[in-house]
């Protein structure tokens, strides 16, 4: 009898969870756009898919988005614009252009702030062609979405000091 109790107790701690404290709780308290100049200066939607991208990554990093939690970062986009190359011989024609993207994130528990980084990353698109033709420095989508990934990805690293 004393047998069956202490399987029957055993197999109970095995199956109900115990509740513990996971310290891998995060929660991205608040992205803001302090772009100053150009056609996303206050864009909320930026805003929006900076913080869907950033919980990607933290979740990836294996991190509990949780609004409760002690933990929380905050990031403002610090700049974001696209830079133009050219080169022209005759009518052959090279431009290359890079979208760049600054953020800074800020980390903080218990309202502590623990650690505060800047990140900049680019991404670039090199067009060529026998006839020149501008498109006054417009945005690319492709450019501009790997850019903000590959920010995001570096923020996160940096802030929780993971090496690649």
């Amino acid at each position: 009898m004393n047998k069956l109790i202490l399987v029957v107790l055993l197999l109970l701690l095995c199956v109900i969870p115990i509740d513990t404290p996971n310290n891998k709780d995060i929660y991205v308290e608040s992205v803001s756009n302090k772009i100053q100049i150009g056609n996303l200066a206050g864009n909320r939607n930026l805003e929006f898919g900076i913080r869907n991208i950033l919980e990607e990554f933290l979740q990836e990093k294996e991190y509990d988005l949780n609004p409760e939690s002690k933990s929380k970062v905050s990031v403002e986009i610090v700049y974001l614009d696209v830079l133009k190359t050219k080169s022209n011989i005759s009518v052959f024609h090279k431009n290359e252009e890079s979208v760049v993207i600054r953020l800074k994130g800020i980390l903080k528990v218990d309202g502590k702030k623990i650690k505060e980084t800047i990140v900049e990353e680019e991404s670039s698109e090199i067009s060529m062609s026998t006839l020149a033709v501008d498109n006054g420095g417009q945005f690319n989508q492709q450019s501009l979405s790997n850019a903000i990934k590959k920010a995001c990805e570096k923020l996160v690293d940096k802030l929780f000091d993971e090496k690649k």
